[in-house]
């Protein structure tokens, strides 16, 4: 196996710098490499149904696409998905649909979006390829190869009544690499196909404690870390006796064929059983580089809204740089980090025709729409793309802001989903401002920031916003109006649009509740049960669903109403 594994990771590793250097040329005439995507992606589609409405084979520049083929949500592609997952064929794209990946439903109704043999190599190709080429030149250490830790599963959701296989997008692209998981990632493949996110978690653990040189850490979301790294605090004298022995606890559910598989893949190990239990009874500081001192970083996103669960992770994982590797969606990627510990993302001219909507004209119905080369730095767009399975000036919800040029393609930072600002007399609240005036307030409250999410109260005379948080603890919140005023002080602070609408009886005052321990996994739980893969579920910055608001009322430990 070591020699497949050396012999597997030189070869990427010559690939991948190849697709750096070929990244790196594409972005010097970024617009003409983009463009000319487009034009392939039209040829390809040019006898699909939607190709022949919007008359692809006459369109010859990228001025012409925008006059002739309207800008789109999902709701206007909703009629054609539905005919194709019941197996109909060249409708909004001329190659056969594989796979439906499943979006994480968090804002809204979950989605179904076609995947192509196309499309998924296009993102494969880049989410492994390229993203390794750029560590091997941001990680000293990378070149050398190791094992890593990759927290994912490869669950299949369902199938369409077409027969086409439905899941998260990222699973998709795991069903078709399973034959390099073994030399690649310390998890055998048989934990991949696990649904009990805690069983796979722990089995996820235990496999990789073996590995003592293990190299890195990926997972989709820090949240996923978050809790591994939580379930070792839980779990660590049963995941040591486990490794003494070379068994699998009998309190986890598995069916016994499984059982017998991943039995067959260990050994006894009293040292390590012994160093586990040591390392671990000193506590949880810097925990991950005791138990695995060649571990060179952590991969997941880690802007936005998700900084809150990075705040969380240096506990266990110290000074371990991490990589944000990627910004896309399971519409299309959309760009890739250049730099470790950073979280901005250079627009990848060719996995996806790009084009940007300026922020002020997101709502018009006739927008100024821009392509790569356009942009000015310092200002804010909405993001459409067109990728390779059926999508076409699609607007993707997001908006990015433009902080740089790397050669002539943008560099741009993840600022907020619309529909995810907290919006009532148009002060326009960001995620950014509310978790800069949360992490103030928990501060001053004397606890740590678990998780949160927000609502719009608009029963009253005048709009207010509402405030569900978790805290590590929550008894210390005897004086509930006092931790109110906090929050209110410190979201004037941090959006001064929102003082202002305060002082002028535009908005009323904030209500703030806080929530029983693991409230937000009872809400990750139901989002799952509504369609959300478990690679992908995310807390929703702002509920507008009162179904899911009915489940955090039913766990508030104090509110300040």
């Amino acid at each position: 196996m070591a020699v497949v594994q050396k012999i597997l990771g030189f070869t990427m590793n010559v690939a991948a710098d190849k697709y750096r250097k070929k990244f790196e040329e594409d972005t010097r005439r970024a617009t003409e490499v983009n463009q000319a995507v487009l034009m392939e992606i039209l040829k390809l589609n040019s006898e699909s149904e939607y190709g022949r409405k919007y008359q692809f084979s006459s369109i010859t520049s990228a001025e012409d696409y925008q006059k002739k083929v309207p800008l789109t949500t999902y709701e206007d592609y909703r009629p054609y998905i539905e005919r194709m997952a019941d197996g109909e064929t060249n409708v909004l794209t001329s190659l056969p649909v594989i796979y439906f990946g499943q979006s994480s439903g968090t804002t809204g109704k979950s989605k179904l979006i076609p995947v192509t043999a196309t499309s998924r190599k296009v993102v494969n190709s880049n989410m492994m390829l390229l993203t390794q080429g750029m560590l091997l030149k941001a990680v000293p250490g990378a070149r050398s190869g190791g094992r890593g830790l990759f927290l994912m599963n490869s669950v299949k959701a369902g199938s369409t009544r077409g027969g086409i296989p439905i899941g998260a997008a990222t699973s998709g692209g795991m069903n078709s690499m399973k034959f390099i998981v073994p030399y690649m990632w310390t998890s055998p493949p048989e934990i991949l196909q696990l649904k009990d996110q805690r069983t796979a978690l722990y089995l996820h653990l235990l496999f990789a404690l073996q590995e003592i040189d293990l190299a890195y850490i990926n997972a989709p979301f820090p949240s996923t870390i978050l809790q591994l790294f939580r379930l070792l605090e839980q779990e660590w004298p049963n995941l040591a006796e486990d490794l003494g022995e070379g068994k699998i606890n009998k309190h986890l559910e598995l069916e016994q064929d499984i059982r017998l598989r991943l039995t067959r893949r260990m050994s006894p190990d009293a040292k390590r059983a012994e160093q586990l239990a040591a390392e671990a009874q000193q506590g949880m500081e810097n925990i991950a580089l005791r138990l695995w001192p060649k571990i060179q970083y952590l991969c997941c996103v880690a802007g936005g809204s998700f900084r809150i669960y990075m705040d969380k992770l240096r506990r266990y994982t110290g000074t371990i740089p991490y990589y944000s590797a990627v910004y896309g969606s399971t519409e299309a990627m959309i760009g890739i980090c250049t730099r470790m510990n950073d979280v901005t993302y250079v627009v990848t001219p060719r996995t996806a025709y790009h084009e940007f909507i300026p922020v002020a004209e997101s709502e018009m119905s006739n927008p100024t729409v821009l392509n790569l080369g356009q942009l000015e730095k310092g200002e804010s767009y909405e993001v459409v793309v067109t990728n390779q399975a059926g999508l076409y000036r699609y607007k993707l919800g997001d908006v990015v802001k433009v902080v740089d040029y790397f050669n002539g393609s943008p560099v741009i930072e993840f600022l907020y989903r619309k529909g995810q600002l907290l919006n009532v007399a148009a002060e326009k609240t960001s995620e950014d401002a509310v978790l800069a005036a949360l992490r103030h307030a928990a501060r001053q409250w004397g606890t740590d920031l678990l998780d949160y999410t927000t609502s719009i109260d608009l029963d009253g005379p005048v709009g207010r916003y509402v405030f569900y948080v978790e805290v590590q603890e929550p008894e210390k919140a005897t004086d509930i109006t006092a931790w109110q005023e906090i929050l209110e002080k410190a979201l004037q602070q941090a959006n001064p649009r929102y003082e202002a609408g305060i002082k002028a009886g535009r908005i009323a005052n904030l209500l703030l509740n806080i929530v029983k321990p693991g409230c937000f996994q009872h809400l990750k739980q139901e989002l799952i049960l509504r369609g959300a893969s478990e690679n992908q579920v995310k807390i929703p910055r702002l509920l507008n669903n009162q179904e899911l608001k009915n489940i955090l009322d039913q766990h508030i430990w104090k509110s300040g109403d």
